[in-house]
């Protein structure tokens, strides 16, 4: 009898056992829980495509096979469309691509076995598309470079650059706008660095403008070739500020105007700019320009203040920027009055560009 009671218990257990050996989890499968993205968050560049996959999946991550919508929060910053080169394997993996339109944030809807889930999209621009002034300037003359709704400048750390060695003067950077001194011979698209992507926290990014710029005529025209006709210069009234402009070595002689002149030994072309002085200010004026020193084959020029009486009243400076040096510098206080600041091509080659600096001291 007792053989025969345990015959029964262990049949028990073991059809027991046996019925626990289809799915041990079973009664905890359910419906979709979740929806599984290969990405939560995208970054991508202004007309550039990328995929997104999508698989819906119960509480254990099973794939399930279900029906999937995505949609853009705002088609003109991207747009999403079913990828139609990928099947939808076993029904339950979707792809989708995302095609960025233009910069700026959006976010994708998706929604798939009753639940919706979303992934952030940044834009990013390629170029940069803010106003320009102008994308003919003179050269010398100021450009203008505004901002965007959402892209914004550093006022610390924005700057500006010039393909083919153009140097920079930057005249003022704000959060709005960037200006710029024009250089003679520019024709190109313009670099403007540390630009701020308003809706991505802490991203600065490098752009060229959408625009070229190319620059036509001179600001000066041919007043700088001599002192009866120089263009007035103004100078600074804060101290520890400055003027700085950029001219150009014009071909035209204007050797009797020169302080040196072609009798000293120089080339006999000047480019002559007036100031007026307030007789207690000292000031410093310095000068660079394309390309190496004269110790280097390069151009050799002299920088040196004048009085009112012309040619006759040079180096009134004490002649201490008509050295090879480069860049050219000097210090002085004028009297009140007007003055010339001179920049005399001593020296061939000539340079495109001359970079005039100068400072309130006191």
């Amino acid at each position: 009898m007792k053989r025969l009671q345990t015959r029964e218990i262990l049949a028990g257990v073991l059809l027991a056992a046996l019925a626990c050996r289809g799915d041990p989890t079973s009664s905890l499968r359910g419906g979709a829980k979740v929806i599984d993205l290969s990405t939560n968050v995208m970054f991508i560049d202004a007309g550039a495509t990328k995929t997104l996959q999508v698989v819906v999946r119960d509480e254990q991550l099973n794939p399930l096979s279900a029906d999937v919508t995505v949609a853009s929060g705002n088609a003109a910053v991207a747009k999403v469309v079913v990828d139609s080169a990928v099947p939808v394997a076993n029904g339950t993996t979707h792809s989708f691509l995302v095609t960025a339109v233009a910069p700026g944030h959006t976010a994708i809807t998706i929604q798939g076995g009753g639940l919706t889930d979303s992934v952030a999209v940044s834009v990013l621009p390629v170029t940069f598309g803010g106003v320009l002034s102008t994308t003919s300037p003179k050269g010398g003359d100021t450009i203008r470079i505004a901002s965007t709704a959402i892209l914004k400048f550093d006022p610390a750390t924005s700057a500006v650059t010039f393909p083919g060695g153009l140097a920079t003067r930057l005249v003022s950077v704000t959060a709005d706008t960037i200006k710029v001194l024009a250089p003679f011979g520019l024709a190109s698209a313009i670099g403007v660095s540390n630009v701020v992507v308003t809706y991505v926290p802490g991203l600065k990014v490098t752009l060229n403008t959408a625009a070229v710029v190319t620059q036509a005529g001179d600001l000066y025209g041919v007043a700088d070739t001599g002192y009866t006709t120089a263009p007035t210069i103004a100078l600074p009234t804060q101290k520890g500020k400055s003027t700085v402009f950029i001219t150009n070595m014009i071909a035209t002689s204007n050797d009797p105007d020169c302080g040196e002149g072609i009798a000293s030994g120089a080339v006999g072309k000047c480019a002559i700019f007036k100031y007026v002085a307030n007789g207690t200010d000292s000031l410093r004026f310095q000068g660079d320009w394309d390309g190496p020193a004269t110790t280097a084959g390069g151009t050799d020029l002299d920088f040196y203040s004048c009085g009112s009486a012309g040619v006759s009243a040079c180096f009134e400076d004490g002649g201490a920027g008509a050295t090879a040096a480069k860049p050219e510098k000097f210090v002085f206080k004028p009297t009140a009055g007007t003055h010339y600041f001179v920049i005399e091509l001593f020296a061939l080659p000539p340079t495109a560009n001359v970079y005039l600096t100068i400072t309130k001291l006191n």
